[in-house]
């Protein structure tokens, strides 16, 4: 049998989601994080956690507001320490921030004393010293270009709109190209046509590196988990907050959006997860 060039792609795709033989770029073992709290004493977020993602995936993180998603994705960034067991990324024990992990926060972090251009040029001087003055800049514009925004590039981050700081702090942690990508409701701020945008964005860039980036992301958006992950994972709800269940998302890649909400697989998928988010409700329950 002779196949085309696209059904080629597919068969190979498929191939490599079904063997699963590559190694792990994160290991979560057995992580409880526990927090000081003055009114309740000892206030528990994630409770005995264990979770392997593989090289080159992108697993979503999703549950209702304080199910311990960011607690669970910052103890891969380093910034939040177990209280009990262990987190490996790039097969190291993580015991704090690395350039090998980029990470975007829902609050953007941009310096705001500093234009555009340079709190992304500063990011990227710090984690790329190898590389010359020149190369740095050509490798901003690069990144200001992907989001947009490189005749913003002059602008303090004070005289700019939500959607375009988030944009600003997309384009930081795609600069420093990382092993690990790590998305904290990055997509929130945006209008939905940007955020479309975005998505095709950050795939171009998992795809130029040949699929070996490793990406983690927090959503509360169902189609938004759906169309970018591999896996999406859910959480109970908090205190103690552990995975109620790891949900396959079985869709070919390349994904088109408007096509693949048509497809068996995307419409189950939809529907466990919806199911598992709202389990806890009752049209009965209301009076």
């Amino acid at each position: 049998m002779i196949l085309t060039e696209t059904e080629e792609v597919v068969v190979k795709e498929t191939k490599t989601i079904k063997e699963d033989t590559r190694p792990d770029a994160i290991k979560i073992e057995n992580v409880t994080v526990s927090f000081k709290s003055k009114s309740n004493g000892l206030y528990t977020a994630i409770n005995n956690i264990s979770l392997n993602v593989k090289k080159g995936e992108i697993v979503t993180l999703i549950g209702h507001s304080g199910c311990g998603k960011s607690t669970l994705m910052n103890t891969i960034s380093g910034m939040v320490s177990p209280t009990s067991g262990e987190v490996y990324a790039n097969g190291n024990l993580v015991k704090g921030p690395g350039p090998d992990r980029g990470i975007v926060f829902q609050n953007y972090s941009l310096l705001p004393w500093l234009s555009v251009f340079q709190n992304i040029y500063v990011a990227v001087d710090s984690a790329l010293k190898d590389l010359s003055a020149s190369e740095k800049k050509d490798l901003v514009e690069k990144n200001l270009q992907m989001v947009h925004l490189w005749e913003h590039r002059h602008k303090l981050p004070g005289h700019l709109s939500g959607g375009m700081k988030q944009r600003v702090a997309i384009a930081r942690a795609f600069a420093i190209n990382p092993k690990i990508l790590l998305l904290d409701e990055p997509f929130g701020a945006l209008d939905a046509l940007t955020k479309g945008s975005m998505h095709i964005e950050l795939l171009k860039l998992w795809n130029l590196d040949n699929r070996d980036k490793t990406i983690v992301m927090v959503t509360h958006d169902i189609e938004e988990a759906i169309f970018l992950s591999d896996r999406v994972v859910v959480m109970n709800d908090g205190p103690a907050a552990t995975i109620k269940e790891i949900v396959d998302v079985p869709l070919d890649r390349p994904r088109n959006k408007k096509s693949i909400v048509h497809e068996a697989g995307y419409m189950d998928t939809h529907d466990r997860l919806l199911s598992l988010l709202t389990d806890k409700f009752d049209i009965n329950d209301i009076d």
